[in-house]
């Protein structure tokens, strides 16, 4: 697959010139043509845009305050014997035609680098497709209830495309971010995908996808980590109730040389698939989103990456090989009262371990639970 996207490739584009090179285009077409009215009928044909339209789309005034479809100039720098790639690099801001938020400042061409395909998944893995069936173009709407997360998910966007200039800060007061149209046909397109190619039940990820290299596939296993993940003190589980995109994840894995395997359970949950990402695999996970964060600044797994860590760092100290964690327990037992929780982030040990010492010492009557109201359950002498 090609690594480059121009925007002539892109759907239904309106777009604002640099106002330069439109001065420049006006200069070629009174030259070349002698006037607006002859280039216009040597370009236009079966009156699908009339004079006085044609006029006013080379105006500097009209360009300041609206976009221009890129078909029209398209047409126009051709016949000028300007290239395309000409016309792309003076392009300043682009958008669909009916659209509301553009791109400003755009990069062009687009490439499709491994923050591509992190979108992709994150709008996999939870993001939706709004189809308003009205003839406009589907887009995506990516729900995010980490307020971090969600901005961070624009500005990966934003590194793709440009600056994105929305109608309104909405993401900023909603759960959910959105993809302008413009660019989520390109996802769209570049993969074949259809709007129910993201169903949370039947989605997959595009065969296409487990050909590309280890960037390309670490960036989607980050997107469904910060999405779907969850950090245990000794594995990383990604749980999602359809187990096809589950095994799908376990082919990236193994890819990836990540030590991992799938559960499934019964009852209520026989839906659902869980990947378990292993220890050994969660620390090379971890390690290889820090090498590919040090090329793409926003390659982040934010508060989850942080609890990886602590996890990594519980395991690897000294204290945590030693006995002497029942009686540091019971030390701070004599003059707090805490959860299990509250104390293994204290001891810098596992929950597993410090729920093991707390009901070791329920038995030895050593403590005593003071709060059964708290949702975690809180522990005292």
């Amino acid at each position: 697959m090609k690594n480059v996207v121009h925007i002539w490739e892109l759907e239904r584009v309106y777009i604002k010139l640099n106002l330069d090179f439109l001065d420049e285009i006006n200069r070629m077409i009174k030259k070349k043509f002698g006037s607006k009215s002859k280039f216009y009928e040597q370009i236009i044909k079966n009156n699908e845009l009339s004079f006085s339209t044609f006029k006013n789309i080379l105006k500097k005034s009209n360009m300041k305050n609206f976009f221009v479809p890129l078909s029209i100039y398209l047409k126009i720098v051709i016949n000028l014997g300007v290239t395309r790639e000409i016309l792309e690099r003076n392009i300043v801001a682009y958008k669909t035609g009916r659209g509301s938020n553009y791109v400003d400042n755009p990069i062009l061409p687009i490439k499709i680098t491994p923050i591509f395909d992190m979108v992709l998944a994150h709008n996999i893995g939870d993001g939706t497709v709004i189809n308003s069936k009205n003839g406009r173009l589907p887009y995506f709407g990516y729900r995010q209830f980490n307020e971090y997360y969600r901005k961070l998910y624009i500005k990966k966007i934003e590194s793709l495309f440009g600056k994105i200039k929305f109608k309104e800060d909405y993401f900023h007061r909603s759960t959910r971010s959105y993809c302008p149209s413009v660019l989520s046909s390109l996802f769209f397109n570049y993969y074949n995908l259809g709007v129910n190619s993201f169903l949370s039940k039947s989605a997959r990820l595009p065969e296409e996808l487990f050909r590309k290299n280890r960037e390309h596939l670490l960036a989607i296993l980050i997107a469904f980590v910060i999405d779907e993940g969850h950090i245990d003190s000794s594995m990383i589980v990604i749980v999602l109730k359809n187990k096809l995109l589950i095994n799908d994840l376990k082919n990236i894995c193994d890819l990836l040389g990540y030590n991992s395997k799938i559960t499934y359970r019964s009852g209520e949950y026989e839906d659902y698939g869980y990947l378990n990402i292993l220890r050994d695999g969660m620390i090379k996970f971890y390690h290889d989103s820090l090498l590919l964060r040090k090329k793409y600044f926003v390659v982040d797994l934010g508060v989850k990456g942080k609890k990886i860590e602590d996890s990594i760092k519980i395991y690897s100290r000294k204290l945590y090989k030693t006995k002497g964690n029942r009686d540091i327990i019971l030390s701070i037992l004599k003059n707090e009262q805490l959860s299990v929780n509250q104390l293994a982030n204290r001891v810098n040990m596992t929950r597993q371990g410090a729920r093991f010492h707390i009901h070791k010492l329920l038995k030895e009557n050593m403590i005593k639970i003071v709060d059964k109201n708290d949702p975690n359950w809180i522990y005292g002498v």
